[in-house]
């Protein structure tokens, strides 16, 4: 009896989640990772009065998203434009033509694959336990691809044509299945998305507490079933989204440094009076709503985008 089509799609979802998982649990993992997370900061560090700009950069904090999946698509399309050129060289006529396009295109994915793995490895040294593991054999995968392309260039560049396209078809099945482990991160453990949760809307004041309670730190409020974290600067109330948007961190662990609001767990920095990025690894700005002290009492509300 023929097998139902929906039966073979299922088992190639159970096969890929299986392997998200098994890749999950290799704690062995862990040591290289921590290793790697250390000549990161180290390197960030020896920048100096540079270090924020960099990372700011890399992080995508000027793109308002993270800036790792838009240099991806570089990579990814030229090297498969090298794989349908090298497919069309093989057909009679013209095939120096594709040849030297589909070497140019491969060049270009060669570099593309540079700053894809900066980007990367950059937003990667914040992630932690299962994400992490797999993001590191996802970093591997593309370096392993990345030094399969340049060898596979290298061999067009002296007239290997046909030994150049078998290596860079296998690297090109290696960076299809390091996209994979790619996607599994982004949509499955939610990395590079805003995790700052449900926002206020606009509404009518609405009185949380007494304004004496936030003299011994920020505390933690819900208005309409939503969180939000109440901050002291100086003479004014701050009103804040309980996340942080990065990786979720409960904003009442956080505190103010010089009218900006820190992230307890990673360092970014947000602006007091609109909640802007001010360093990464963030991209996404803080939500920001409106405070005031009334009669002795804080009272919250939305504001309009």
């Amino acid at each position: 009896m023929r097998e139902r089509p929906h039966h073979s799609v299922s088992r190639v979802r159970d096969a890929g989640l299986g392997v998200i998982a098994t890749l999950g649990r290799q704690e062995w993992l862990d040591r290289p990772s921590y290793r790697l997370e250390h000549l990161l900061t180290f390197f960030f560090a020896a920048m100096g009065r540079h270090r924020d700009r960099v990372s700011n950069a890399l992080h995508g904090t000027w793109l308002g998203h993270p800036l790792h999946p838009a240099l991806t698509s570089v990579p990814t399309g030229a090297v498969t434009a090298t794989v349908v050129m090298d497919a069309a060289g093989l057909l009679p006529g013209h095939s120096a033509r594709w040849r030297a396009a589909s070497r140019l295109a491969l060049g270009v994915a060669i570099v593309g694959s540079v700053g894809a793995a900066a980007t990367g490895v950059t937003d990667w040294q914040h992630s932690h336990q299962q994400p992490r593991r797999v993001g590191l054999v996802h970093g591997v995968l593309n370096a392993v691809s990345t030094v399969l392309y340049a060898a596979s260039w290298c061999d067009r560049y002296r007239g290997r044509h046909r030994r150049g396209m078998a290596t860079s078809g296998v690297a090109y099945g290696i960076t299809l299945g390091s996209g994979y482990l790619g996607g599994a991160l982004v949509f499955g453990s939610a990395i590079g998305v805003d995790r700052s949760g449900l926002r206020l809307g606009v509404g009518p004041w609405t009185a949380v507490l007494p304004a004496a309670a936030l003299d011994g730190g920020p505390r933690r409020v819900e208005v309409n079933g939503v969180g939000v974290v109440l901050f002291r600067n100086r003479d004014r109330v701050l009103a804040v989204g309980h996340r942080c948007p990065h990786l979720g961190a409960p904003m009442d662990d956080g505190w103010i440094d010089r009218d900006r609001i820190v992230c307890p767990w990673h360092g970014s920095r947000f602006a007091c009076e609109s909640g802007e990025v001010l360093r990464g690894p963030s991209t996404a700005a803080l939500p920001r709503y409106s405070a005031r002290v009334r009669d002795g009492l804080v009272e919250v509300r939305g504001v309009a985008k």
